[in-house]
């Protein structure tokens, strides 16, 4: 006979009120999200631009992005168990996660609400110097990912195997690729053809050219391989399907289609033509 007491232990086990990691997690998370509600009276009342966009749109997007982000670790870390999702290698990855997500976050509040960029911002030598810490902020945010993929990978629950598949696979390769093109893009630009103040006409809301290159939607697409393959993963335990094969097309896919939209970048096409 199972007790009171046991079956507390087994949930909270298994859920969130006693997991210092995933509690963590869930609230950088939620600041984001409640950073984004903040933050859209600035959009709307404040009317200044910078390099073709509101001056309020990186913040948002960056809002969102991270929400999301720290919503997945939190999420997929329910695959480990309380030991080891509690232990020190998350909990190291995960301080220093929210230490990058606080200083970025703060930066790119800052530069917004003075008209200038967070990236790509040369202008003094502290801006260049804060540019480079944030990509040390940008490696510690995916650096989580890489951690929690090597733990799923060697201590994951492997009887839910699509989601653990799809976990391993996703955070894997977003974390490989991910770098990759972000590393090309603060080495060169974010646009091939058109100079830093702007890229002419854009994709609304998410500022991509339409008129040059652009390694941001491949950034992007790379970037959410950690989303959709647990996804996918997920969706095949529910329904039965294969989920090698389901996961398999799905990561080839989608990592083709960053390649594709890296080099079509390269080549000075933009995403969406005028």
């Amino acid at each position: 006979m199972i007790t009171r007491a046991s079956s507390t232990q087994h949930l909270c086990s298994r859920g969130l009120s006693h997991d210092h990691v995933t509690r963590l997690n869930i609230s950088l998370a939620v600041l984001m999200l409640a950073s984004f509600v903040v933050f859209l009276p600035a959009m709307v009342i404040d009317p200044r631009s910078l390099d073709g966009a509101g001056v309020w749109v990186k913040p948002q997007k960056f809002n969102l992005s991270l929400a999301l982000h720290f919503l997945t670790i939190a999420t997929l870390a329910q695959l480990l168990p309380f030991e080891v999702r509690n232990g020190r290698a998350l909990r190291v990855a995960t301080y220093f996660a929210a230490v990058a997500l606080i200083f970025e976050f703060l930066w790119v509040g800052f530069q917004a609400a003075h008209g200038k960029r967070s990236h790509f911002n040369f202008d003094t030598t502290f801006e260049s110097i804060m540019y480079a810490l944030m990509g040390v902020g940008a490696l510690l945010l995916m650096v989580i990912a890489l951690v929690l993929c090597i733990q799923i990978l060697r201590r994951g629950d492997r009887s839910r195997f699509g989601l653990w598949l799809g976990a391993v696979v996703g955070l894997g390769l977003a974390f490989i690729s991910t770098l990759f093109i972000g590393f090309e893009m603060s080495s060169t630009s974010r646009y091939v053809g058109a100079s830093l103040e702007g890229g002419g006409a854009t994709v609304p809301f998410f500022g991509w050219s339409r008129e040059y290159g652009d390694l941001r939607p491949s950034h992007f697409v790379s970037l959410h391989l950690m989303q959709t393959l647990p996804f996918l993963g997920w969706l095949s335990d529910k329904r039965g399907w294969r989920a090698k094969q389901v996961v398999g097309t799905a990561a080839v896919a989608q990592l083709g289609l960053a390649i594709f939209l890296f080099q079509q970048a390269k080549a000075g096409l933009p995403i969406w033509p005028i």
